[in-house]
């Protein structure tokens, strides 16, 4: 509740533009309509110039848009508008009832990114260490220094024990953030080692050049060819990216997912 109390105070300022938007004569409100990509285009080009819209649609205020914009290859990002695109609005939208912050929601969907069969057979062949029996399997891409990785690694390790989960784990050391790391996943690799090492943070000095050649090949492929930079990162076996340290109600909902699709993880 604390948290929630800080968004409204943060955030004051955008709902005045918001209900100022809203309202117009004898209390009425606009009509809803959006601009066009290519009107809104222009007037965004006076301000922010190489900031490319990508769709523009009603938000859920009446009489204010949503204006996704692409912030890079894989990522997007959310202004909104008022009908006639005058105006920028930046902030978040919070559901007071519902004590949901709306925009955070629309972010993570729009930023929802699926891997096709293709990829996860690659990744397949990347795991470098498998934990658990379950047939809920998740692949998991962490480096043994990151912190939030250790968080996530943990809740992971907590799941397998139960019996809910079986983990594929694939190593890439973040070197720059995470000095040291490198040494440890090639060590992990060399030495053959399991989950609870990587818990450990287990190093030795072998730093073979098959483990050398392996953490190359995870980095390639995850950064260059995936363009995942972050860590952890979940991939599901219904194909979703998520990264972050995720909660252990989430990560078993996907496997309560009729919808879900089936892989072969044997």
């Amino acid at each position: 509740m604390k948290n929630f109390k800080g968004y409204l105070f943060i955030f004051i300022g955008l709902f005045i533009i918001l209900f100022t938007l809203m309202s117009c004569k004898n209390g009425s409100t606009s009509s809803g309509n959006c601009p066009s990509v290519k009107t809104f285009q222009k007037n965004l080009d006076t301000l922010l110039p190489g900031i490319k819209i990508e769709k523009i649609e009603k938000s859920p205020i009446h009489g204010l848009c949503e204006v996704i914009v692409k912030l890079s290859e894989v990522k997007k990002g959310l202004i909104y508008t008022d009908s006639k695109g005058k105006y920028i609005i930046t902030g978040n939208i919070i559901d007071i009832k519902n004590k949901k912050n709306l925009t955070r929601n629309k972010l993570e969907e729009i930023n929802k990114r699926i891997a096709n069969h293709e990829v996860l057979s690659k990744l397949d062949s990347l795991v470098d260490m498998v934990y658990g029996n379950s047939p809920n399997v998740v692949y998991l891409i962490t480096d043994p220094l990151c912190p939030f990785c250790y968080k996530a690694e943990k809740i992971v390790d907590q799941l397998v024990k139960e019996g809910k989960l079986k983990v594929k784990v694939i190593l890439i050391p973040l070197e720059k953030l995470h000095p040291g790391s490198t040494k440890v996943c090639v060590s992990l690799i060399c030495d053959k080692k399991g989950y609870s090492d990587l818990l450990a943070k287990y190093e030795s000095s072998n730093q073979c050049n098959v483990g050398k050649e392996k953490v190359n090949k995870n980095f390639n492929y995850i950064l260059k060819d995936l363009k995942i930079y972050a860590v952890p990162t979940f991939v599901f076996p219904d194909g979703e990216i998520k990264s972050g340290v995720l909660s252990p109600k989430y990560i078993l909902n996907k496997f309560n997912k009729k919808e879900n699709k089936k892989l072969s993880q044997k």
